[in-house]
């Protein structure tokens, strides 16, 4: 990486608080710079300890349940939230986030707790800039989505008016806005029971693959199944310890069975100890056992006058 844009950005960051707007976009381009001097020189920072590359998720708990790799440029999806995250709560998580890993992209999930507030419409506007001019000198590109409906803070005027004063914001300071109402309500405003969690706050699975969607974020895996994953370790777990079942058989999907006397009996002799409720393979005895009436190896005493 060329020292002297590394130099260039040291002296820029201790001016941050009296930038102007020309000043700003030539923090974002020295940035810019520093990233694509990364990628050319096959991220040598990285490999040597420095600051990695992420695309940073902030937001509040609507984020709870997001779980989510890589983007398609291979950057990791780094999260960040905090539960009834204010504007300020916002801007000090992208800022601590930037002390520690150089942020490629950010994208901004939160105003749930905006449209409860008593800040008049015009601050909101000026406030989501101030946080916006802040946040873009720290990443150069930024996406903000629009405020989700919520049934327990339901006042749909207030919510339109947020969203509405975002998206003004986010056009003054050149960032890309989302609106998520047409995949979040239906037509008449009331929100789509499916997207969102019992509480009627958090998002659902179907409202956490709608919102990456609107992100134009990566697919969310699929959820873990609990129950299915206790059922296959304890056929596993069988299948590992059959030998200790004389009457167990794996089946070739990893069940196991107990075969019934019926099928027993028919499996023959065992070559150790002559029984025939058992294989050879199963048999708890580790050599022949000797027969006390005839001195032979291979089946027991009961079994000499069978033989």
């Amino acid at each position: 990486m060329p020292e002297s844009l590394v130099v260039k950005l040291e002296r820029s960051n201790q001016q941050l608080l009296s930038l102007t707007g020309e000043q700003s976009q030539e923090i974002r381009r020295l940035r810019e710079d520093i990233a694509t001097s990364k990628r050319q020189d096959g991220d040598a920072d990285s490999n040597d300890g420095g600051p990695q590359t992420v695309t940073l998720l902030v937001g509040n708990s609507l984020l709870r349940d997001v779980r989510v790799g890589k983007t398609s440029s291979g950057n990791p999806i780094k999260i960040r939230r905090k539960s009834a995250a204010t504007l300020t709560d916002i801007e000090q998580m992208i800022d601590d986030a930037a002390k520690t890993e150089t942020i490629d992209e950010t994208f901004i999930v939160g105003g749930t707790h905006v449209t409860t507030s008593d800040v008049s419409a015009g601050n909101i506007k000026e406030n989501i800039a101030q946080l916006l001019r802040k946040a873009k000198t720290l990443t150069p590109t930024i996406t903000v989505s629009s405020v989700l409906p919520s049934k327990r803070r339901a006042n749909p005027d207030r919510r339109a008016n947020v969203n509405m004063k975002m998206k003004e914001a986010c056009n003054e300071v050149e960032v890309k806005f989302v609106d998520n109402d047409a995949n979040f309500t239906f037509r008449n405003g009331a929100a789509d029971d499916a997207a969102f969690q019992r509480d009627g706050l958090h998002l659902s699975e179907s409202g956490v693959g709608r919102l990456l969607l609107n992100l134009s974020l990566p697919e969310q895996p699929p959820k873990h199944n609990k129950r299915q994953h206790q059922q296959q370790h304890r056929h596993v777990s069988n299948a590992t310890n059959h030998d200790r079942l004389p009457n167990a058989r794996v089946a070739p999907d990893g069940k196991w069975t107990v075969v019934k006397r019926r099928t027993r009996l028919s499996m023959g002799k065992c070559a150790k100890c002559g029984e025939t409720n058992h294989v050879t393979a199963t048999c708890r005895h580790p050599d022949k056992v000797l027969c006390r009436q005839c001195g032979e190896r291979g089946h027991k005493e009961k079994h000499h006058s069978r033989d």
